[in-house]
């Protein structure tokens, strides 16, 4: 299944042409800049949450965008309140 995010608005917050998706968990996606090593400084931030949920295999770069995972048919949904809550709490561990 293809994910799907609005573009312009993903670019925008991003600072980027091409972006990607990590999917952290079936509720939290972590979108970045698919350049960012070439752009931007690491996020220490961002690459800690990642390795959180077992991506170590790289640093992240450049701001991210947390969303809440796909529906069903593949569209980015929002994060909702408790998910919210959520990612807060984690982010307060690292």
């Amino acid at each position: 299944m293809q994910r799907r995010a609005p573009c312009s608005d993903t670019r925008a917050a991003l600072r980027c042409a091409r972006f990607d998706v990590v999917s952290l968990t079936r509720q939290w996606d972590m979108w970045i800049d698919d350049e960012g090593l070439y752009n931007h400084p690491v996020n220490p931030a961002a690459t800690a949450l990642a390795r959180r949920f077992g991506f170590t295999h790289q640093p992240y770069h450049g701001p991210v965008l947390l969303t809440g995972g796909p529906d069903t048919e593949g569209n980015t949904l929002p994060l909702l309140r408790q998910q919210l809550i959520g990612l807060l709490l984690t982010l307060e561990d690292l």
